[in-house]
């Protein structure tokens, strides 16, 4: 080979070796949208984990992901050689190269324990959260059947043995009518902050039509409440005036216990009213919305029931806000890539 060609070999080596020099910019879209896709789905991994475990008796654990670093270590090496006046029938030049990419993922998990494990999952949920996410156009019959016990003091279904109590049949048709109120937007609900503290209020609108008359006529009945058009309070507590709206929630290991029971076991289904249906077998479907196996059997959520779908996510999102000592701005993901 000739000096001239054997430099021109040389150069374009080098160039291919150098050439990675945008690594960073290349991998910060493709990291994110992965580690974005885990995360989510381990997040729903580890709730119907602990659904599932609560089935069969045992305590709830939920690791938290406060850190993902990401540390990426690119290594290139090139080589060359020439002999000088070679033999005609053989080649004494050689040029190579190799680069190596390599990732050493770190991820840091914390356990809820203690205080925070008391607070995040044995005390009521706050009713400004659930008003929250009312105000923001969530079914207020879904919020009101996985989050109350009772409303007003009428109780709602509650089968796990913990905190089994006698259902009040009108329940339903009460937590029926706030929907379709909602959806007309007769009633609509308000959050204000006094004091440091949040203050819930449900107003009811001018424009009413016959079918509004009569769920306000319903709810004013069994819940005892005016609505004569002006504001009614809402309020944290078992029984309330006639101008309040009394709430008393749940915390996320009742509402845990109860979606539980929707867990199908060996000896069955549980109640035909279960908040939720998770089926069980010897291998989950692979359209199933979240999947875990445990003691040997896989159990699953149907990606085809919307029902228990809807549920599942809106326990999810109650137990991030029910988590206020977690980290504000985990999980911190790091990924030098330069």
């Amino acid at each position: 080979m000739s000096l001239g060609k054997f430099a021109v070999s040389i150069l374009a080596v080098s160039l291919a070796l150098g050439g990675c020099t945008s690594l960073g910019v290349r991998q910060v879209g493709v990291d994110r949208v992965d580690y974005v896709d885990k995360l989510r789905d381990s997040e729903k991994q580890q709730l119907l984990s602990n659904i599932v475990a609560m089935r069969y008796g045992d305590a709830p654990l939920f690791l938290n992901v406060t850190s993902v670093i990401s540390q990426y270590t690119r290594e290139a090496s090139a080589h060359a050689g020439a002999t000088v006046n070679p033999a005609s029938d053989s080649d004494g030049d050689s040029v190579g190269g190799e680069v190596l990419l390599r990732e050493t993922p770190t991820v840091t998990y914390t356990p809820i324990t203690g205080g925070r494990f008391a607070h995040s999952m044995l005390s009521p949920l706050p009713p400004a959260s659930m008003l929250a996410m009312m105000e923001a156009g969530w079914a207020s019959d879904d919020l009101l059947r996985v989050g109350v016990r009772s409303i007003n003091g009428v109780a709602n279904t509650s089968h796990a043995a913990l905190f089994e109590q006698k259902v009040d049949p009108r329940f339903e048709a009460v937590a029926a009518a706030f929907r379709r109120l909602q959806k007309s937007g007769a009633v609509s609900v308000r959050l204000k902050e006094r004091d440091k503290a949040y203050a819930g209020s449900a107003l009811v609108g001018p424009d009413l039509t016959d079918a509004d008359r009569a769920d306000l006529a319903l709810l004013k009945d069994v819940l005892g409440l005016k609505f004569d058009g002006g504001e009614t309070l809402v309020v944290f507590a078992k029984g309330g005036g006639p101008h309040e709206l009394a709430l008393a929630t749940r915390s996320i290991f009742e509402i845990l216990s109860e979606l539980s029971l929707g867990v199908e076991t060996s000896g069955g289904a549980g109640p035909a009213d279960a908040l939720i249906r998770v089926r069980s077998g010897a291998r989950a479907p692979g359209d199933a919305y979240a999947s875990v196996r445990y003691r040997g059997r896989w159990f699953w959520i149907d990606g085809a029931d919307d029902r228990s779908r809807r549920i599942f996510l809106l326990t999810q999102l109650l137990l991030f806000l029910n988590d206020e000592e977690g980290s504000p701005h985990g999980p911190l993901l790091t990924i030098p890539a330069g």
